[in-house]
């Protein structure tokens, strides 16, 4: 339903500032995570508008869900916190990227895997 006032995803963002999100729509905007954590996976930036590389990926496997930043995993959740009313309508579907206003972004290593 994406692009219709329906819509539900999921996303994990990084920051430069070592701070992450994981938050969705469904179609009222969630949080898993809280505002802004902070985690020694995040790399920070050398300063302010400097550029910092994040690898960022999510897994879905059974009952959960979780994210990775930097080859680390830095949110586990239930299914049962992800799916449901007000949040996702379900974990299968399409897949993108989103950035922030004024972000310059490199993707490298773009992939699926279904098991």
């Amino acid at each position: 339903d994406l692009g219709t006032d329906q819509q539900s995803y999921v996303y994990c963002a990084a920051y430069g500032n070592g701070k992450f999100i994981v938050r969705g729509f469904g179609p009222a905007p969630f949080q898993l995570n809280g505002r802004g954590a902070e985690d020694p996976a995040v790399n920070k930036a050398a300063a302010v508008g400097e550029p910092v590389t994040q690898e960022i990926a999510l897994s879905v496997k059974g009952d959960k869900i979780e994210y990775s930043i930097n080859n680390k995993v830095v949110g586990s959740y239930d299914k049962a916190a992800v799916v449901g009313p007000g949040k996702l309508k379900s974990t299968d579907g399409i897949y993108g990227m989103r950035f922030a206003h004024n972000t310059e972004a490199i993707v490298t290593g773009l992939s699926i895997t279904k098991h």
